[in-house]
């Protein structure tokens, strides 16, 4: 592991910010994407977690170093990107195509964190034949209706993974509005520390007692209650329903990445995960949580490029 962990300043996360670019679909629809690393490198097309784009930015260093294009869309209602009302996991996996179609993209990896695991494992299950690989990050997985699965979430993930199964979207939509407002008048990084602090292991909490990882962590929630509350909540509500598809079924290779102490989304679901998709390989990294894979970068991508 490096000594120190990749995190960029806030002068380069204004400057990343200003390259959105939008996928405008037939429909009307827009969806919002950004790139970050080297753009002549090899694509990744990256489904971030529960939050938007700017927590990937903390790849930008080390994509240039490994010679990775990352390209980072804001899932539907997140962000700048416009709200798809229905929307079903295999719907990101569509997104997907056609942004590598709109950017003239054959084949590309896909890797995902956390929230966005759903959409590396409904690609792998649907465009294994565009793939160089699949990195799933500590990425959720259909478990959150085990009650032994639950026990294992810290205590803010336990409580809407047990609401956001049985409420219909519009009351879901309400506590998650309460965060919405939060964070849209949340000045200080310290402040958002304090109240993500029941999902932190310790090595999550020292990322996050600095400053600088603080707030760009703070700068990606803020970014993702853009247009309101509506498209988050959908966002977080579609994980824990029925995903639509058999992972079983799943054929491409899927490469799996999890800290061993990760509160945010426990190892028990990688575990799961290893044994349910056929070939899955999964690398527990001891000692480490949640937020180690953006951190460390070039360990991250460094898998990924053995992986080529």
């Amino acid at each position: 592991m490096s000594d120190k962990p990749d995190i960029i300043s806030r002068e380069e996360i204004d400057e990343l910010q200003a390259t959105v670019k939008f996928l405008a679909f037939k429909d009307g629809r827009r969806l919002a994407y950004y790139e970050y690393g080297d753009p002549s490198g090899t694509p990744i097309i990256f489904a971030h977690g529960t939050g938007s784009h700017v927590h990937v930015m903390l790849l930008h260093h080390a994509a240039k170093r490994k010679n990775f294009r990352i390209i980072v869309p804001d899932r539907p209602g997140v962000g700048q990107s416009d709200f798809q009302p229905g929307r079903k996991i295999l719907d990101g996996a569509a997104d997907i195509a056609a942004l590598a179609d709109h950017l003239d993209i054959g084949k590309f990896g896909v890797m995902g964190i956390s929230g966005g695991g759903p959409t590396v494992l409904a690609c792998a299950y649907s465009l294994a034949d565009r793939l160089l690989f699949a990195v799933d990050l500590a990425g959720a997985v259909p478990l959150y209706r085990d009650p032994e699965a639950l026990k294992k979430l810290g205590t803010m993930d336990r409580f809407y993974a047990k609401i956001g199964a049985k409420l219909p979207l519009w009351l879901f939509q309400v506590p998650f509005s309460l965060i919405g407002f939060q964070m849209r008048t949340m000045k200080s990084p310290q402040a958002f520390v304090k109240m993500m602090g029941s999902s932190m292991c310790k090595p999550d909490m020292d990322l996050f007692l600095m400053p600088d990882m603080a707030y760009i962590l703070m700068r990606d929630f803020q970014e993702l209650f853009l247009k309101g509350a509506k498209g988050p909540s959908y966002d977080a509500q579609v994980i824990y329903l029925d995903w639509g598809f058999d992972l079983s079924k799943i054929k491409a290779r899927v490469e799996i990445r999890h800290g061993t102490e990760d509160l945010w989304v426990p190892l028990m679901f990688s575990e799961w995960l290893s044994k349910t998709v056929l070939g899955a390989r999964l690398t527990a990294i001891s000692g480490q949580g949640h937020f180690y894979h953006m951190a460390y970068g070039d360990e991250t991508l460094g898998a990924a490029r053995e992986l080529l």
